[in-house]
């Protein structure tokens, strides 16, 4: 069992959807596969452990004694690791009251006895006893076959001496004593001097060094007895069974189900059955009139399917080099780029004939229709977003992945000459289009099931449009405000670094770890006691920075370096090289599937990680400027998250403070901490934030002392006055609680899942981390989806009325607009109402909201 062990701690947190670890099982099937495939072995086995006494802890009644029961999280694998050698065709060997090293002794000394060549693959150097000149072992760590002759380099001596060498060592894993004080170098040279276990203790008075003559002396007989527990048993009552061990072709089928249900998708497309001919649409090309008429007849009024291909898929700035559609499962039709151009009126009504437009992955199409005027169905499907709305946890939703996921489908590659789609030189977009074609008929059910239509149909695809929209027109940016800020910046940060060196006393590289840390800890001596890495330098991170920085003026000091060094870096000098030449703004891309709450975020920039939390970060904001004749327009919900957190909670304080219009950090800070705390209210008030926000993330009383910096008593009483004031945001968590627990995620209040396979694991921490997760995604993906629905509404006002306004940005909880100054009362008036409107709570939705030449001004 060495191999699996070995690949429970290599890999460790591995589990699959249902919350089943899978560590070992992935290690131990990436072994196999890779021992098939190099190998290529005649015959093969697996051998095993029974459990249970053996002979040895009849010989030896402490044997193994002090080895730690094996983990649950390893122990749920085992079973998966047999199925995958019955699947894999690999015959499980084992013998009752014998260890599997016992069982390929016999059965290696048996092979050689019949001819045959063996290989032990194993990470167990007590293994290399076996070794002959027939008998090698693989050690799959390193790669290395050790014959004898490695086996004197690795270990000093010849194979039949590993036994005498490792006895004198002992295994402190199995309670082997050995001899005590003797380590393997020692036990090495000993044995290659006196030849053998039995000539050493005969002739143990001739030893020079003391500590091992007294110890050979001392425990001659334990260490026999550990030879006797180390010694592989080489005649066990089994018989080899070549014709049983024959290497033959795994069940490919049984191979399958195994992979799909452990969530190894990465490993299934060698077991994938090819497409059938008869599966394979023929390809039909649209090159002239004729057959684009055809086609437009083909399609009117019906639900197509599309495929549509982009240069380096740059959508925004590219016209298509390939457009396919399909509505018979038996013919594709293909557009080349260049048709579409030479047809461009024609090709721009076309997709616009159809009653429904399917297609995997809607935001290109969308984009490209709305800046190329092209006509699409009022009713569109996405099976990218299907497969997201069913499975948000994951982080790879392409058609190659989702096809192999649910299709069980071998995604073939334009140069693949074996496909059977390779007859079309687009073959490519044609497998992309009869996939997505498949995929729908697979997906459709089970959104269905799962309640997650109107889901998709009143938030999800609307907001495509929204968010193409917002990506084609990007937003205005000041090249010389950042430039000027950047060069301010490095004046800072020069103050800052000669203020270290001078505390220093000497100049270094602040942002190399290892200089820092000698520099703090070892030269200036600050306290700490966190070592980090393999060199074992003290660890100089955010968080023990920030425990000193209280007291020690260099740490502040550095905070701050890193701080202005990653503006700079991050913001200041990378924004203006992501400016659009042709339109003078930056086209961030919004990724409408990447985080499993259902929260947006953004990349090329990364607007939702621009710092809010100082004067200096919030000043970036600056250079996002309106263009002339028009202002920004900031609306920002107000403390929404906890505004969720009521609703669904109906907590009676909660809810009360917020129809009031109270303070909500105030109104906790009285019930929390009362009249009589002894503190500023400014610092209750702070205190009361961290708790409230707190809550919602599963904050434990060890997590909230070490924000409020007060010991851990102190802050689980906080954590109990608060459940204490508010017993409705107690019950619902445990409710909470209590329904994933039972079916294993949770939802929001519109219906979108958040699967929770962590809060069945037998793993205490990543149970807990369930428990946290279950209490915040439910009102963190409440937050998300109003704030769509608020996007999708705000956007279709905006075009049923004819604004020139537009929405240009969405960060958090933040919606930007670039605003027309003549339009302004009137957008003011629409982003409150649809924005505050946009769902009944039993408490109101707030806006905050503001106006500037740039995001700056807008925010006050």
């Amino acid at each position: 069992m060495s191999h699996i062990y070995r690949a429970y701690h290599a890999i460790r947190g591995l589990t699959n959807r249902a919350g089943l670890p899978t560590n070992a099982v992935f290690g131990f099937t990436t072994m196999l596969r890779k021992l098939i495939q190099e190998e290529n072995p005649d015959y093969l086995g697996v051998a095993i452990d029974l459990g249970g006494p053996t002979v040895r802890h009849d010989a030896y009644e402490d044997y193994k004694a002090t080895r730690k029961p094996m983990p649950d999280d390893l122990s749920q694998q085992i079973p998966y690791i047999l199925r995958l050698c019955e699947a894999f065709r690999i015959p499980v060997l084992s013998h009752e009251r014998y260890e599997a090293d016992d069982v390929i002794g016999t059965l290696s000394r048996q092979a050689v006895e019949q001819g045959l060549d063996v290989v032990i693959v194993t990470i167990d150097k007590d293994m290399f006893q076996l070794v002959n000149r027939r008998v090698t072992v693989l050690d799959t760590r390193s790669g290395i076959h050790y014959d004898s002759e490695a086996v004197l380099k690795k270990m000093g001596v010849r194979p039949e001496q590993v036994v005498d060498v490792l006895s004198l060592v002992g295994d402190s894993s199995d309670n082997i004593p050995g001899a005590p004080g003797i380590g393997i170098k020692g036990a090495s040279k000993l044995i290659q001097e006196y030849g053998d276990l039995d000539a050493l203790l005969e002739r143990s008075d001739e030893v020079s060094r003391k500590s091992y003559r007294e110890s050979l002396q001392q425990y001659a007989e334990q260490i026999r007895k550990s030879r006797e527990l180390l010694r592989i048993h080489r005649d066990l009552p089994i018989e080899l069974d070549l014709e049983n061990l024959k290497h033959c072709p795994p069940d490919r089928e049984k191979v399958r189900e195994l992979l799909i249900e452990l969530d190894f998708t990465s490993m299934l497309e060698e077991f994938l059955p090819d497409a059938k001919e008869d599966e394979v649409p023929e390809t039909r090309f649209v090159e002239d009139n004729s057959s684009l008429e055809a086609l437009e007849e083909a399609i009117k009024g019906e639900e197509i399917f599309v495929a549509i291909e982009f240069p380096g898929d740059r959508y925004l700035s590219e016209d298509p080099a390939w457009l396919a559609i399909l509505r018979d499962p038996r013919e594709a039709w293909l557009l080349s780029g260049e048709f579409i151009k030479e047809s461009a009126a024609r090709t721009a009504k076309l997709l616009g004939m159809a009653g429904e437009l399917v297609i995997h992955g809607l935001k290109p199409l969308v984009a490209f229709a709305r800046g190329h005027q092209w006509k699409l169905p009022d009713s569109l499907n996405d099976t990218m977003l299907m497969a997201y709305l069913l499975s948000p946890n994951q982080n790879n939703f392409s058609l190659a992945q989702i096809g192999l996921e649910y299709l069980h489908h071998k995604y073939r590659h334009e140069k693949d000459q074996q496909s059977l789609f390779a007859e079309a030189s687009g073959h490519r977009v044609v497998e992309d289009v009869w996939l997505t074609a498949r995929l729908l008929n697979t997906l459709a059910p089970k959104i269905k099931e799962q309640q997650l239509s109107d889901l998709l149909r009143t938030i999800e695809i609307p907001l495509v449009t929204v968010l193409a929209d917002m990506e084609r027109c990007g937003v205005r940016v000041d090249t010389e405000q950042l430039e000027k800020m950047s060069l301010e910046l490095d004046s800072h940060i020069a103050a800052l670094e000669r203020r270290i060196f001078s505390i220093a006393g000497e100049e270094f590289n602040i942002n190399s770890p290892r200089q820092l840390s000698f520099v703090l800890f070892e030269k200036l001596n600050l306290p700490t006691s966190r070592k980090t890495g393999k060199a074992g330098h003290y660890a100089t991170g955010v968080e023990v920075l920030e425990d000193l920085a209280f007291s020690y003026e260099i740490a502040q000091l550095i905070l701050d370096y890193r701080e202005l060094v990653k503006l700079k870096n991050t913001y200041l000098d990378a924004l203006p090289r992501l400016v659009d030449p042709a339109t003078g703004r930056i086209h961030t891309t919004y990724n409408q599937m990447v985080a499993s709450t259902g929260r947006l975020s953004s990349s090329n920039p990364n607007l939702q990680n621009i710092p809010i939390r100082s004067e200096l970060g919030r000043s970036i904001r600056r250079a996002f400027v309106a263009e002339p004749g028009f202002s920004i327009l900031a609306a920002d919900y107000s403390q929404i998250e906890l505004r969720v957190m009521a609703h669904l909670s109906r907590d009676p304080v909660l809810v009360e403070a917020f129809q009031k219009g109270e303070d909500i950090h105030e109104r906790t800070a009285r019930e929390v901490f009362g009249d009589k705390s002894g503190l500023s209210r400014e610092e209750t008030r702070r205190r009361a934030k961290v708790i409230n926000f707190g809550i919602m993330y599963g904050l434990s009383a060890f997590g909230l002392s070490k924000s409020l910096k007060i010991d851990r008593h102190e802050a689980q009483q906080f954590i109990d006055e608060y459940f204490k004031r508010y017993s409705g945001v107690r019950d619902w968590i445990n409710a909470t609680l209590a329904v994933v627990e039972r079916q294993g995620y949770v939802t929001t209040m519109m219906g979108r899942r958040r699967p929770i396979p962590e809060i069945r694991s037998k793993n205490w921490n990543l149970r807990e981390f369930g428990k946290r997760t279950a209490i915040n995604a439910p009102i963190q993906g409440t937050a998300a989806d109003l704030i769509k629905m608020a996007m999708v509404a705000i956007h279709r006002r905006i075009e049923e009325e004819g604004f020139r306004s537009r929405l240009i940005m969405q960060v958090h909880d933040e919606l930007v607009l670039e605003v027309s100054d003549d339009e302004l009362e009137a957008m003011r008036t629409l982003v409150r109402k649809e924005m505050e409107e946009v769902a009944e709570l039993v408490v109101p939705l707030e806006v905050d909201l503001g106006v500037g030449k740039s995001w700056y001004e807008a925010k006050g």
